[in-house]
């Protein structure tokens, strides 16, 4: 990373949080790098339940002397347990889309966000954290089929380095997997399923596009 003007960090809702590796990174982020930071999230939807999705983020980058510029939500298709259908994914990626270009306009303006954040908001953001290490769970459950043909792309895209490559290079999955389903939907093989909560999958995948 280098010094400059605006940072703005794009990322998942993982239950009404951000993911472990984002939480760290910021973590991580040295004093001083940015005159002023936006955070944008990402999730099923814009509505009170993910309004405090940003809570513990903005409490570090505060502390150390970050300008939080925008810190918006925006709504895409759900990637587990339920897809949505083909008219509700378009209307919602049409919108994010739009809502993308409103905020470039935004920042390119110099026009902050200033939102409030609801109590009920905040109780289910602390609830939501108990989803992580259910998804460590998860990781521990994942398992490659007898398809698999040790492409690779699965322990090199994991954004924790949950899979390695095991013996006869097929993967080997570990404890700190965050749920965020890469692995199993970019496999071109359709080759990585959970042994148990095979519910939390879409059936054939998760396509935004025809």
């Amino acid at each position: 990373l280098k010094n400059n003007k605006h940072l703005i960090i794009m990322y998942p809702i993982h239950g009404f949080n951000p993911p472990r590796t984002v939480n760290r990174f910021v973590k991580n982020l040295p004093e001083s790098l940015y005159d002023k930071i936006s955070l944008l999230a990402v999730g099923c939807n814009n509505l009170w339940l993910n309004e405090a999705v940003s809570t513990n983020l903005r409490k570090v980058l505060i502390r150390k002397n970050y300008q939080l510029f925008i810190d918006e939500i925006l709504s895409m298709p759900l990637t587990f347990v339920l897809d949505f259908p083909k008219e509700a994914k378009e209307k919602s990626i049409k919108e994010a889309s739009e809502k993308i270009v409103e905020l470039s306009e935004r920042i390119m303006n110099g026009e902050s966000s200033n939102r409030t954040v609801k109590l009920k908001s905040k109780i289910i953001h602390t609830i939501g954290k108990l989803e992580d290490p259910a998804a460590r769970l998860f990781g521990l459950e994942l398992h490659a089929k007898k398809n698999c043909t040790s492409c690779s792309i699965c322990w090199n895209s994991c954004p924790e380095n949950n899979i390695k490559k095991g013996k006869n290079n097929r993967p080997k999955f570990g404890f700190s997997c965050s749920m965020c389903m890469r692995c199993i939907y970019n496999c071109p093989e359709k080759a990585i399923t959970p042994h148990i909560s095979k519910f939390l999958t879409i059936k054939n995948g998760y396509i935004l596009e025809e």
